[in-house]
């Protein structure tokens, strides 16, 4: 039963990408880790999704995120220059930090720690495959606080900022 059960979520966690690259939208995976929780497992955590242009204001109906320990990792899926922005509050707020992510290939985005990136300054993340460019507006344990998810570009200018 075990094994019938991890096979499940393969093939759940392998149909995402699938799914976003035929229908040509983007789409955005985020898994809230716990190592004491789920263990080493890669991706045993609890999975929000997201697809472009479906805006998330909260991450209704796993209410109780936010109030478990761990942090998110997002995997990003669709072409270049899809843009997304992560918040540490409901209703795109930007007091409990933000970060925007935009793709510079068509490959996948995966990103493992949300909070390492230089703050206030846009940062190019150079990969063969799975490149990227953030910025990062910080705030104490972002990485654990993300409620919120807004698709494509918000703002004027060359810096992304919001006055809330």
């Amino acid at each position: 039963m075990n094994g019938f059960k991890k096979l499940i979520i393969l093939l759940f966690i392998l149909m995402f990408p699938t799914a976003a690259f035929a229908s040509g939208k983007a789409q955005l995976n985020l898994w809230k880790k716990d190592l004491f929780y789920y263990g080493l497992c890669g991706h045993c955590a609890e999975l929000v999704s997201s697809v472009e242009n479906k805006d998330r204001t909260d991450f209704f109906p796993y209410d109780n995120l936010g109030l478990r320990s761990g942090y998110f990792v997002a995997d990003l899926a669709g072409p270049a220059g899809t843009s997304v922005t992560l918040y540490g509050l409901e209703d795109f707020r930007t007091n409990h930090g933000y970060l925007v992510i935009v793709k510079k290939d068509d490959s996948m985005v995966e990103i493992d720690d949300l909070g390492a990136f230089a703050a206030g300054e846009w940062t190019d993340v150079e990969k063969e495959k799975g490149a990227y460019s953030v910025f990062y507006h910080p705030h104490q344990n972002f990485e654990s606080l993300i409620s919120s998810v807004e698709w494509g570009k918000w703002w004027d200018g060359s810096i992304p900022e919001k006055s809330n």
